[in-house]
């Protein structure tokens, strides 16, 4: 349950944050203040959506992370296969890569939150 809500809140805030805020992040068109502000969003998307699948769980538990994390592993070979990039494979790499890390960030944060139930 916690990896279905937590990739449902990932799907969404990535969402709002990439497509509603900034109109799409894409690095040739989008101004160099949008991409910084765009991937800050993005990385505290995950974040948010890390932890509140942690919260689910209510216990040290990674399983519904590592789920999420092949998620967005699988949703990056797609784009790559499929070749549909918004900009360089580096800019794409990047993305992916902090919402790998803003995912781990959070389960880290609500393991540590003084808080949560154990």
């Amino acid at each position: 349950m916690a990896t279905v809500i937590g990739g449902c809140c990932l799907q969404l805030y990535v969402t709002l944050s990439k497509d509603v805020l900034f109109n799409g992040i894409q690095f040739c068109s989008s101004s160099s203040s949008d991409l910084v502000l765009g991937t800050m969003a993005l990385f505290a998307s995950a974040i948010f959506s890390g932890f509140i699948a942690s919260l689910i769980v209510v216990r040290d538990n990674f399983w519904p992370h590592l789920f999420i994390s092949l998620g967005i592993i699988a949703k990056f070979l797609l784009v790559a296969l499929c070749g549909l990039w918004s900009g360089p494979f580096w800019f794409e790499v990047g993305l992916h890569c902090s919402l790998l890390a803003g995912l781990w960030l959070g389960w880290y944060g609500a393991a540590k939150f003084p808080l949560a139930p154990v």
